[in-house]
């Protein structure tokens, strides 16, 4: 880890003398990745184009805004993946809730109630796992998600 570390920083420091910008750029990316690929076990990173998922954060709210959820989906799974593999590689209480919330926001939208569960219910579970209390943002909004009418199920009149 301190060797791949040592590289990276080693590159800045040749890059701004060099005038070599481009080209230490991708590998100082590359190595971005591989640190992240060893010290998190996240072997997803090579899936989207970032190497942190505040880096997508722009993207997320673009394209929740030109209605392309589906992509949208992708890339916050993405993060969310991200986030759990960093929480539990660095020893974190709990995954930052902002990536789930977004996606929970995108699933009610497109009148995925049970998406939108499950995915609340993975959150509580993270946390559970690495042993501290759920965002109460979180589980207010699990709480609305299970009681909204859609949600329950019909009995034979229709009520």
């Amino acid at each position: 880890m301190r060797r791949l570390a040592s590289r990276l920083f080693s590159g800045l420091r040749r890059s701004r003398t060099e005038g070599t910008t481009e080209t230490k750029s991708s590998q100082q990316t590359s190595l971005i990745e591989e640190i992240i690929r060893e010290q998190f076990g996240f072997a997803r990173i090579e899936e989207q184009p970032y190497t942190r998922p505040t880096h997508a954060v722009a993207d997320v709210k673009r394209l929740k805004r030109e209605r392309r959820h589906d992509e949208a989906e992708e890339l916050l799974l993405w993060c969310i993946d991200f986030v759990e593999a960093e929480a539990e590689g660095k020893g974190y209480d709990k995954p930052p809730h902002s990536y789930y919330r977004h996606l929970a926001i995108t699933y009610r939208k497109d009148l995925r109630y049970d998406d939108e569960i499950e995915l609340l219910e993975r959150y509580l579970r993270v946390c559970e796992t690495l042993g501290d209390e759920p965002s109460t943002v979180m589980l207010e909004r699990l709480d609305r998600a299970t009681n909204w009418p859609s949600t329950k199920p019909q009995t034979e009149n229709g009520r």
